[in-house]
């Protein structure tokens, strides 16, 4: 496999591969994950290089917010096509891989992307990894908030939630809503996502902020954010239940149009 082969089926750039094969930048456990499950490695020998660049990572902690948001969803799709199941909750935003072009293009632009064309070009290249014939498992939590909260015209966010009750409906998703008039036994401010993979690699976790993001290694806090998700997945509603409120939600908006 050639480097630019690498680089294609990764999302990654053709100057980025060589730049880890020549040993002139250190890739993240992320990346390193990804290179190694494309590239088929035994998995003892996948543990080994895994424990490596965990030793030389700086802390279980890493703050990834300078590196901008087309360098951010490179790290999205590396851990999302290496993962076997994915856990994801957001209490205000539709997820990047079930977001339609508009509703990304109007998020990223308030984000305030240096490179717009190139942040949603890699968003919607998340897609294709949950729509891929070996997608992992994903489980998804919304507050209902993301279902009402409108970054688009009316029309555009009708469509927007339309697809997303496509998504919800496959047989490797599995979306929850916590609709504002359940009882709730638990919260999280801020949106978590948890990456599962194949045995014996540890889960990951990422933690997003206003200020940060910080990606989680060590086991303990990893297990914390599976419980927070868990507890909060078991206020939800049910998968059919949310879909007939994602449902309803789009036809709100176009009732009111």
């Amino acid at each position: 496999m050639t480097g630019q082969d690498l680089a294609a089926q990764l999302g990654w750039s053709q100057s980025k591969v060589s730049r880890i094969e020549q040993a002139r930048t250190r890739a993240p456990v992320s990346d390193i994950q990804a290179l190694l499950g494309l590239l088929d490695v035994p998995v003892s020998a996948r543990d080994q290089v895994i424990a490596l660049a965990e030793r030389a990572a700086a802390g279980s902690w890493r703050n990834s917010t300078g590196v901008g948001l087309t360098r951010r969803q490179q790290d999205f799709i590396a851990l999302e096509a290496s993962a076997s199941e994915i856990y994801h909750y957001n209490p205000v935003l539709l997820p990047g891989y079930m977001q339609s072009e508009e509703y990304a293009r109007r998020v990223i632009d308030m984000a305030g992307a240096s490179n717009e064309e190139r942040a949603v070009e890699y968003r919607l290249a998340r897609r294709l990894t949950m729509l891929g014939r070996s997608a992992p498992r994903y489980r998804v939590v919304l507050l209902e908030t993301a279902l009402r909260w409108r970054p688009v015209p009316p029309d555009i966010m009708a469509r927007q939630l339309g697809n997303l009750a496509e998504y919800a409906a496959r047989d490797n998703v599995d979306l929850r809503i916590l609709a504002f008039d359940q009882e709730q036994s638990s919260f999280m401010q801020h949106p978590l996502m948890v990456f599962r993979f194949d045995p014996p690699a540890p889960a990951r976790g990422l933690l997003e902020t206003t200020a940060a993001d910080y990606h989680l290694t060590d086991t303990p806090t990893v297990e914390r954010l599976i419980d927070n998700f868990e507890q909060l997945s078991s206020s939800a509603l049910s998968p059919s239940d949310s879909l007939a409120l994602i449902r309803k939600a789009a036809r709100d908006l176009v009732d009111s149009r």
